[in-house]
Order: C-alpha cells, then sequence, then structure tokens
C-alpha cells in the first residue's frame, strides 16, 4: 500500500491531487492531522518542498513538489520531485509510485543495515552480563596495542594494562545455591566492574567467572590501585544485593613504555599470558589480592 500525505494550504489544489491520486493500492491523506499514530508517509506532495513546518507526518518520505515550474528532481536531504501545475492525473500517480518504491528500497537497506549491527552486537556482547565477551575482547586488545597512545598530556606516559580478575571459590555457589544464584552473582560482579572504570577502560566478561580489564595507566603502581579499587566492588555489591558473596583475585601486565630498551614488541597474547600468571600467583598466595608481572 502507497501511502501518500498532501501536505498544502490550498485547499482547492489538495482536493484536486487527492482525486488524482486515489484508488486501488493508495492510501491518501489531505493533511497531517490525518496520519494515523504510528503511521508515516511514503511521498508527500506539497507546493514547497524547502518548507520546515510543520513537516509532521514526512519523517523520510520523499516529495513530490507541484506547481514550481518545469519537471526536475532534486537529491539533498529527501528526493524531491518537481512537476508543474498542470501535471496530470497519470504523471502525478506515476511520479508517487516511482518515488515510492525508492522509499521503500531506502527503508528496507536501513533495516539490513540496522539488522547487521544487531547481529554483530548480539556476537559481540555476552548474554548473561552484558558485557562484551571474549571476541570483542580479543578484537579491542588488539586494536588498542596496535595504537597504542603516546603522551595524552605531559608529563606522563599512557601505558596499557591488562588485567584479568577472577571471583574465589565461585564454584561451591553454584553448588550450594544452584544456577540461578550463581547466575545473580556473575550479573552483580560484571555491573560492578562496569561501573567501577573510568569511561576509556575496557571490561569483557571472558567466560565462567572470569573477566578482564584494559586500562590505560601512566605506570604500575596506578594500574594496581584501579584493580584493587575494582576487584573490591564486587563483595560489597553482592553484599548491598543480599546476594552470597565472594571475593576477587586479580592478575595483571603493564606494558613497558615505548622505546623501553630490552623489550620486544608486545602481541595480546603475550600480555594475556602474563597477566593470566599473575593472576595464577594471586591464588596460589591465598586469594583475594592483586598481583603484578
Amino acid at each position: 500500500m502507497l501511502r501518500i500525505l498532501i501536505d498544502t494550504g490550498q485547499e482547492a489544489a489538495a482536493g484536486r491531487w487527492a482525486a488524482m491520486l486515489r484508488g486501488p493500492g493508495a492510501e491518501v491523506w489531505t493533511h497531517p492531522a490525518d496520519v494515523p499514530p504510528g503511521g508515516r508517509a511514503d511521498v508527500v506532495v506539497t507546493e514547497d518542498a524547502t518548507r520546515e513546518a510543520p513537516l509532521f507526518g514526512w519523517g523520510d518520505a520523499a516529495v513530490v513538489e507541484i506547481g514550481s515550474g518545469e519537471a526536475e528532481i532534486r537529491e539533498g536531504r529527501r528526493t524531491v520531485v518537481v512537476l508543474p501545475d498542470d501535471v496530470t492525473g497519470r504523471e502525478l500517480r506515476l511520479a508517487c509510485r516511482l518515488l515510492g518504491r525508492i522509499v521503500a528500497l531506502r527503508r528496507e537497506q536501513q533495516r539490513e543495515a540496522g539488522l547487521r549491527r544487531r547481529l554483530a552486537e548480539e556476537a559481540s556482547t555476552d548474554p548473561l552480563t552484558g558485557l562484551p565477551n571474549r571476541r570483542a575482547w580479543d578484537a579491542v586488545l588488539a586494536e588498542r596495542l596496535e595504537s597504542r597512545p603516546g603522551l595524552a598530556g605531559p608529563p606522563r606516559l599512557v601505558l596499557l594494562c591488562v588485567a584479568i580478575v577472577d571471583l574465589d571459590l565461585f564454584k561451591p555457589i553454584n553448588d550450594t545455591h544452584g544456577h540461578a544464584t550463581g547466575d545473580a552473582v556473575l550479573r552483580t560482579a560484571a555491573r560492578a566492574l562496569r561501573e567501577g572504570l573510568r569511561p576509556h577502560d575496557f571490561v569483557a566478561r571472558l567466560g565462567g567467572d572470569e573477566f578482564a580489564l584494559l586500562l590505560e595507566v601512566p605506570d604500575a603502581a596506578a594500574a594496581a590501585t584501579v584493580i584493587d579499587r575494582v576487584r573490591r566492588r564486587i563483595p560489597a555489591a553482592l553484599r548491598a544485593a543480599d546476594i552470597p558473596e565472594v571475593t576477587a583475585s586479580a592478575g595483571y601486565h603493564v606494558t613497558p613504555e615505548p622505546g623501553e630498551t630490552g623489550h620486544e614488541p608486545l602481541t595480546p597474547d603475550d600480555l594475556f599470558r602474563a597477566a593470566d600468571g599473575a593472576l595464577r600467583e594471586a591464588k596460589q598466595r591465598g586469594r583475594d589480592r592483586v598481583i603484578g608481572r
């Protein structure tokens, strides 16, 4: 069904154009107020396509402008076909049908683009916590490492820090309280990490009860401070939510300063292995702590 809105202050012209356009396969509204809630026109017929008001009901519709001289096509914010005042009914119907097809094609392309974006987001999002998943983590880590920041403002250099945060003794939560409670622990921990980080930091769920942080820091001491502060939010958040409480351990590694001698360029795997080794050490030392390498 082709939906056409006639938007003009000229009552006689509105009636004449409506009579030309009404017929099978076309729904014609003769005033913007006639557009039903949630409805939108495919084509707007008017005497002035350049005016900005009222524009109610126009949306992304194409426009037929009548009475501005010889026929022409304008491309800008929207597609506009200009027809002379003595346009015939056949010419007007043909113009509206062609414009309707153009608008339908554009909308379909927008829907497909939106679907692709949603699919890409779903493919890179952990469904339980809403955090980015391992796929997203790998991509962001590689990108950040490739474009390592230099001077972020004198006099301190900005270094990258990879940290892995693991919930301590999480398995007994599932065994004792059930997986629904375990899921609540993971969601609460994810929220605590996300809300505790700075806007330019990145957090992802790697899987199970393991999370990864990517920080920009001036040095290793600053990294340890941020990580310790953030991991301590987890038991506090669980306690506040009346959920079985667990602590968290973390291991981290900070990239060397650019140009520092004795260091080969690090790969994402290098950073991850170093942080993972530090996490194992934190577990071995009794958990509930931060260890850096």
